[in-house]
């Protein structure tokens, strides 16, 4: 059996550095294993990390997979990653939103009275 070597972006090594602290060899092997074993965006449960994928599914040429606790975006018509995200910053932008809400509806409840 051959192997298909994947030619994954600069870019997703770059990031998967930045957001997840790895180097280019376990981006790499992170990246093969999300590719084959990680959870496709559509098979879910909803809530906020689906919320958090989907709103990074914008684009048709994209697909996102879930694996062990990181969302990797990979073009659709090949394993090559694109880029790759810790779920840590999807909470975090879900609680941002939320407080925001919150702050709004304070805001509006003042102007009430």
């Amino acid at each position: 059996m051959s192997r298909v070597k994947t030619q994954n972006t600069d870019h997703s090594y770059i990031r998967a550095a930045e957001r997840c602290g790895w180097s280019k060899k376990k981006a790499r092997e992170m990246m093969r294993l999300a590719s084959r074993y990680g959870t496709a965006a559509g098979n879910l449960q909803p809530g906020p990390v689906k919320d958090f994928i989907t709103a990074r599914q914008e684009c048709t040429h994209r697909r996102i997979k879930l694996y062990q606790g990181y969302v990797f975006v990979f073009a659709s018509t090949s394993t090559k990653c694109i880029t790759v995200y810790p779920l840590e910053i999807g909470k975090e932008l879900q609680e941002t939103e939320e407080k925001q809400l919150t702050e709004i509806e304070k805001i509006e409840a003042m102007l009430r009275l």
